[in-house]
């Protein structure tokens, strides 16, 4: 059977990237690169993006808890603020009385929150898991109180939503939280009780509920209300601009693509040694330690997670001369469709090969502002990592290294009375929010995440 003249052409251009060519003098020289740029933003997408869960947008399912904190939430201004942003986007209407968890249909939902009776024993647990099982927006409203009949205590240190809260994260998305302060009298005496909004989301989202609330409702005329951020995936970074700022003397033209950028670097590697790597300091004439600053920014908000702090990063360098090529020219091979050609599956990235001594940061104003600026590594320099010709791409990779826990911080937020209990406190959504950031999976994705890409073009070393 005669091979198809593509797979041939595919196997040729692989072999001549996976041998080094020999001259006529028996040398070894570099192997030959990928001509541009133009297909660096697919092969990201292809090989480098994270596959999260779809989330459907303007499908909000509203989740009410039918007890006293809902009842005297009518009588809240702060309730009565985010009243028309939840029934403006709200498709989906949910009771929760008892046991019964049911979609209410034909309702008007503002007349609907306007009469809530209160119903005993609300089965929070099962309609937290319900949200994160779906695969779109949700706001639960609850006083957080998940009592059972059969349980001695009354549950207030139980874990409920754990389960919960860690599935809508493992999935990639946000979890914001707004506790609300008020009083709820039982058999005479006061509790200070905690009215909470779940807000089951995804920043990344274009119009998600949580924005929504935000231009319509003013935060800070609420001192009372506390704000909560629940992540373990896309950190938030900051650029000035819409990209980073990279020295001039690389002359480069910079193309940005959200969390990540190209970057083209059409100077020879010559100047880039001499005046970048030796740059000096303008008020002493002295060598820098580390040279000039190669590429400034971003900022990083270190506080992304909410629980949990980003208290350092790692700067991952690799050559993707090979990758990048085998997979240019396999974009560059025309599916034959009308001649019955087998279809090529699209390349298969290699393990990637950390490159050490080649970039690095600055760590002291990384700790002090969250600003991540890279040099090169002018004391260790191993250019190893620069193997193309005529040109060389590489992809740097600003990672997460290390979080610290600052949940306990915060955990006033989730703790109110115990009702029935006098001095006692209700603990359960504080631990509901410890179990799930310290799951071991949470932690890796915390720990892994990858909070922006570089790709370089550059000439031959």
């Amino acid at each position: 059977m005669k091979t198809p003249l593509k797979k041939v052409i595919l196997l040729i251009v692989s072999a001549m990237f996976s041998i080094c060519i020999i001259c006529m003098h028996g040398c070894i020289i570099d192997p030959v690169s990928a001509p541009d740029t133009k297909h660096l933003k697919k092969f990201h997408q292809e090989c480098f993006s994270k596959i999260v869960s779809p989330i459907k947008g303007d499908n909000l399912s509203l989740y009410v808890d039918y007890s006293t904190c809902i009842t005297l939430g009518q009588h809240s201004s702060f309730f009565q603020s985010l009243e028309p942003s939840l029934v403006n986007a709200t498709k989906h209407y949910y009771s929760i009385k008892g046991p019964v968890i049911q979609e209410e249909t034909n309702i008007d939902v503002y007349r609907e929150l306007r009469n809530i009776v209160e119903v005993n024993y609300a089965d929070l647990e099962k309609a937290a898991n319900l949200i994160a099982a779906g695969n779109s927006e949700a706001v639960f409203l609850t006083d957080g109180e998940y009592y059972q009949k059969n349980i001695a205590g009354g549950g207030i240190n139980d874990p409920y939503m754990a389960d919960a809260l860690k599935t809508w994260l493992r999935k990639g998305h946000d979890i914001y939280i707004l506790a609300e302060p008020y009083v709820e009298k039982h058999n005479g005496l006061d509790y200070n009780k905690k009215r909470f909004y779940f807000i089951f989301t995804d920043n990344r989202l274009e119009g998600n509920i949580y924005d929504r609330i935000c231009q319509t409702v003013k935060l800070e005329n609420y001192p009372d209300v506390e704000m909560f951020h629940l992540s373990a995936d896309h950190p938030t970074v900051m650029a000035e601009g819409k990209s980073l700022n990279v020295n001039e003397t690389l002359s480069a033209s910079v193309t940005p693509c959200g969390n990540y950028e190209i970057q083209d670097w059409p100077v020879d590697w010559n100047a880039i040694e001499s005046v970048i790597m030796g740059g000096l300091d303008p008020n002493t004439g002295e060598p820098l330690p580390n040279g000039e600053c190669v590429i400034g920014g971003p900022k990083v908000d270190r506080n992304s997670y909410g629980g949990f702090r980003i208290s350092d990063i790692e700067v991952n360098v690799y050559d993707i001369n090979t990758d990048y090529f085998n997979y240019y020219y396999e974009q560059d091979t025309p599916a034959e469709e009308a001649s019955g050609e087998e279809y090529i599956e699209a390349t298969t990235i290699s393990q990637l090969a950390h490159s050490p001594n080649s970039f690095i940061y600055d760590k002291e104003e990384f700790d002090k502002h969250g600003v991540v600026n890279l040099y090169f590594d002018v004391n260790m320099w191993n250019p190893s990592f620069l193997t193309g010709s005529p040109f060389n791409y590489t992809k740097i990779d600003i990672c997460v290294s290390k979080c610290q826990n600052v949940f306990d911080n915060y955990a006033s937020m989730f703790n109110f009375d115990a009702i029935g209990r006098p001095g006692d406190l209700n603990v359960s959504v504080t631990e509901s929010g410890k179990q799930c950031l310290f799951d071991p999976e949470i932690q890796k994705m915390m720990n892994s995440a990858v909070l922006y890409s570089i790709y370089i073009k550059s000439n031959k070393y």
